[in-house]
C-alpha cells in the first residue's frame, strides 16, 4: 500500500469510522472499512481503485457482492452519515448535498441500467439515454474562509 505522506490516521477520523460502522451489521464491518480506507486513498475512489490500493483480505468479487446484494441499508448508513455531522458540526446551519449523476449505459445487463431524461440538453445526446443514476450525498464544509466540497459515488 502506498501511503506517502502519511504518519498516522487522526484520531477524529477513527471515531469518525466507527460512529458509521455502528449502522452496519457486525459481519459487513470489515468490509466497509477496507473500502472506504481504500477509496480515501485512491486517486477517484472507485471501488475497483479502493480494491486495488489497498491489500484486501477478500477477493474482489466479494466486495462487488457485497455492494450489490449485501445485507446492509445504504439508508441506515446515510442516517448514521446525517447523526455523526450533527454531532460533530458546533454550527447554526448545515448545509448538506445531494446530487444525482447518470452514467451512460449501452448494455440492459448493466446492474441498475435504465432508461433516464437527458438533463443536459446535450446535442450530441438524445432526450432519453440508458444509463446508471448515483447518488450522492456530500456535506458542504467552510474552513480558513474557503469551502470545501468532497462527495463520492454512493450508489
Amino acid at each position: 500500500m502506498d501511503v506517502k505522506g502519511y504518519s498516522r490516521i487522526p484520531r477524529e477520523l477513527c471515531y469518525w469510522i466507527t460512529f458509521l460502522t455502528e449502522a452496519l451489521p457486525l459481519r459487513s464491518v470489515g468490509t466497509f472499512i477496507e473500502l472506504l480506507i481504500g477509496a480515501m486513498l485512491s486517486p477517484a475512489g472507485f471501488v475497483t481503485e479502493a480494491y486495488l490500493v489497498v491489500t484486501m483480505r477478500n477477493h474482489w468479487t466479494s466486495y462487488y457482492k457485497w455492494l450489490q446484494e449485501g445485507r446492509w441499508s445504504w439508508l441506515a448508513l446515510s442516517r448514521q452519515f446525517v447523526c455523526l455531522i450533527m454531532k460533530v458540526v458546533k454550527q447554526d446551519v448545515i448545509h448538506l448535498v445531494i446530487d444525482d449523476t447518470l452514467t451512460l449505459r449501452a448494455s440492459k445487463k448493466a446492474p441498475g441500467s435504465q432508461i433516464h431524461h437527458e438533463h443536459g440538453n446535450k446535442p450530441n445526446l438524445a432526450r432519453y439515454v440508458r444509463g446508471q443514476c448515483w447518488v450522492s450525498l456530500a456535506w458542504v464544509i467552510k474552513r480558513r474562509k474557503q469551502f470545501g466540497l468532497l462527495s463520492r459515488i454512493c450508489g
